[in-house]
């Protein structure tokens, strides 16, 4: 039996170095997909590159793509951008296109090439949705001190940020009105979808974890007061200021807490965002500096260490569709304080598989965690019923097979002629 040729459209290029950035689950399931002998797989992605190059990982062929960001007044793919994907496409001729996302151009450049080729799109965050909370709470006079040197010359202060979010937004829903068949992960996600385009097939799927997690010994309880958080991006939606005023509330009843947050955030100079400079100054004020710890970016193995070192892992993002990070950690088995966000709720039920807080409340934030620490029998409880939802939905082969069958079916559908996007 020939294999199904799929060509990936991603943020994410795949390589050799150990993935200390966002979008793991694409690593995990790319390795599955190409081991699985049943998929030819290709991927297209931005880069660092001053021109299209191909850059092939293993069996994955792979082509990188200049980074290109429209201005604020053309958010259009460029004729020119819209061309090479175009000449790509054609080269490969794959039997499905796999769009991953609605947040960056290659879904507008797919609905432009008029390819009669079918396209499955990946549903993953929504800048309109995150618009709406993108300055996380903060009141008028905090934005402002988030302000640095480099958001004046970048023109991206958390208002303008916030601005160019909300004007994506009309392209997200360009782009899901313009796909026959979308994959979502969570309810929330579904809904979405569904309000924008009522006429598409929905698929249902969860994410694949690294192998390093499906080695990963489980969490044992440590009865510690330390507490792990990670945040992708240096943006007040993620929360880490949630976090650090419940760390300051906890201070008070527990003198050696510690919040250790993963993520590369921190930088030197004019690179550091003002937001995370702000946040510094937070940790000063509130005199915090003996319990936060930056870890920068962590690889899997590293993340694993920290979750196994860690009592209580919180996720205090203001949105959020499909956490990799809180899977991972279910998968593990350490208990969860999360915010009642987006799709987070879909991943797991309050007072059984998680602790849920209202999104920025980090007195109610600082209380769950609370009850994890004193209260040994919730905490074991949570991560057994964690660990077991987390070992049946985030199932190695149930996930991946999931995803091939997925594409058996878009490309039987098209060949039936019940498409709405080639």
């Amino acid at each position: 039996m020939s294999k199904v040729k799929i060509l990936w459209m991603s943020n994410k290029a795949q390589s050799e170095i150990n993935n200390k950035t966002t979008g793991g689950w694409l690593n995990a399931m790319a390795e599955g997909l190409v081991r699985s002998g049943e998929i030819e797989l290709a991927n297209i992605s931005h880069g660092i590159v001053n021109k299209i190059t191909r850059q092939d990982f293993g069996e994955l062929c792979q082509w990188i793509v200049p980074i290109s960001k429209p201005s604020p007044r053309q958010i259009n793919p460029s004729n020119k951008n819209v061309k090479r994907i175009t000449d790509i496409i054609k080269y490969y001729n794959p039997d499905l296109i796999h769009v991953w996302g609605t947040e960056n151009i290659w879904g507008l450049i797919i609905l432009r090439t008029f390819l009669n080729k079918p396209t499955l799109l990946e549903m993953q965050g929504l800048k309109g949705s995150i618009a709406r909370v993108f300055d996380g709470g903060l009141r008028p006079r905090e934005k402002l001190a988030c302000i640095g040197l480099k958001e004046i010359l970048k023109h991206s202060t958390i208002f303008q940020e916030q601005r160019r979010f909300n004007q994506w937004k009309f392209k997200d829903e360009e782009i899901i009105r313009g796909n026959r068949w979308i994959t979502v992960q969570t309810e929330w996600v579904k809904a979405q979808v569904q309000a924008i385009n009522n006429q598409c097939e929905i698929f249902k799927n969860d994410l694949l974890l690294r192998d390093d997690f499906y080695n990963a010994d489980p969490w044992k309880d440590p009865r510690n007061t330390t507490i792990f958080c990670s945040a992708a991006y240096p943006a007040p939606y993620k929360g880490l200021h949630v976090a650090i005023r419940a760390i300051s509330i906890l201070r008070e009843q527990f003198p050696n807490v510690q919040l250790r947050i993963a993520g590369d955030l921190q930088k030197h100079g004019i690179r550091q965002d003002g937001y995370i400079g702000w946040l510094n100054r937070e940790v000063k004020r509130l005199h915090l500096d003996d319990h936060i710890t930056w870890l920068g970016a962590l690889t899997a193995a590293q993340i694993i260490n920290e979750i196994q070192r860690a009592s209580v892992m919180v996720l205090p993002s203001f949105i959020e569709n499909c956490s990799n990070l809180m899977q991972e950690g279910m998968f593990l088995g350490i208990p969860l304080v999360v915010s009642y966000v987006g799709g987070l709720p879909s991943l797991a039920q309050d007072e059984e598989t998680a602790l849920f807080f209202p999104g920025g409340d980090e007195t109610m934030c600082a209380h769950q965690i609370k009850r994890l620490l004193v209260d040994k029998l919730l905490a074991l409880h949570l991560s057994h019923q964690a660990r077991a939802l987390a070992w049946d939905r985030n199932n190695y082969q149930k996930v991946l097979q999931s995803q091939i069958h997925i594409y058996h079916q878009v490309i039987a559908e098209h060949g039936k002629g019940n498409f709405l996007n080639a």
